[in-house]
This record gives structure tokens, C-alpha cells and sequence, in this order.
């Protein structure tokens, strides 16, 4: 049984936790894995037996988890479905809060500590607006890390249009 605490789910089963840590996905925390609420309901989803409890011992569904998360973030949903696309899609994807960005993805096959993200993702509606110094500072701080900024777009049925943005200086 895996336990919700706040935000996180953590993973007590040690081999579940070893299996999940080498596909790149959890951060660990001494010998237990704490998962983001992106990961959680990834694995919600696609694991028939991951068994995510609150701290009352209620089973939660994968409604339940969707609904506590947005709860915490208004974004989560949008944020969701990207991660989602890009996890189907083979790649691993980590936050990418400590560049300003919803993600950073590596190419297939890497992970932290195998290989370096290529990508900073951040995810938007598509009515989003932004006026150009925010877009520029995004696509500098990307470079300065040698990764690409990616802008994924979402639409109201929910597809996603990726745009990667790159700086020329002529």
C-alpha cells in the first residue's frame, strides 16, 4: 500500500521503490520513494495494483487522487495531460521547477544520473498570452542550461501541439 502525505505519494515497498527509481521516476528519501502528483497518477493509471491510500486508510480512486491534486493545483490537470503524452510517448520526465518550467524531459532511454535533460517543457492553454520578454527569458535560460524550450499548447479537447523555441543571433 502506498500512502498520500500532502502532495506526495510515498512508497514504502523497498523493491517496488528500486523498480521505480530505475525507470526515473520518484525522488528518494533515505530508503523510501516519494512520488509527484504527476507520477502517482501516471502509475494510477496505468498499474492496475498500485494501491494509493489517504492518511485515514481510505483507498483512493484515480478520481479521488485527480481531485486532491487539483485541489493543491490549479494547473494540475493541464499539467497532467502533457506529462502523460510525454511518458506514453517513451521519455523521462522529472520537474522542472528549478528552471521555472512545469518539466524537463530527457531522450529516451536517459534518466537523472544516466544522462542530461535535452528539453524544458512548460505547459500553457491554449488562449494563453504571454508578451515576448517572458518567452525570450525562457528561451535564454534553456540555452544557458544547453537544453531546448519547448511550449506545449493545449487545446480544449485536450490534444497537444509542442512548439520549440530557439534564440538566433544573426
Amino acid at each position: 500500500m502506498h500512502l498520500l502525505i500532502g502532495d506526495r505519494v510515498l512508497i514504502t515497498d523497498q523493491e517496488l521503490a528500486e523498480d521505480l527509481e530505475k525507470r526515473g521516476i520518484g525522488e528518494k528519501e533515505g530508503n523510501q520513494l516519494l512520488l509527484s502528483p504527476e507520477e502517482a497518477l501516471y502509475l494510477k493509471e496505468k498499474r492496475k495494483k498500485f494501491e494509493v491510500q489517504d492518511k485515514k486508510g481510505k483507498d483512493l480512486s484515480y478520481e479521488d487522487l485527480f481531485k486532491h491534486f487539483l485541489k493543491k493545483d490549479k494547473e494540475f490537470g493541464l499539467k497532467y495531460l502533457v506529462y502523460r503524452d510525454l511518458k506514453d510517448r517513451g521519455f523521462c520526465v522529472r520537474t522542472g521547477f528549478k528552471f521555472g518550467t512545469h518539466y524537463r524531459v530527457y531522450s529516451r532511454g536517459d534518466r537523472p544520473g544516466k544522462g542530461h535533460a535535452i528539453w524544458l517543457v512548460h505547459c500553457v492553454p491554449e488562449e494563453y498570452k504571454a508578451e515576448m520578454p517572458i518567452i525570450s527569458r525562457s528561451i535564454r535560460l534553456a540555452q544557458n542550461v544547453r537544453k531546448k524550450m519547448i511550449y506545449a499548447v493545449v487545446d480544449k479537447e485536450g490534444d497537444i501541439t509542442y512548439y520549440k523555441f530557439d534564440r538566433i543571433t544573426p
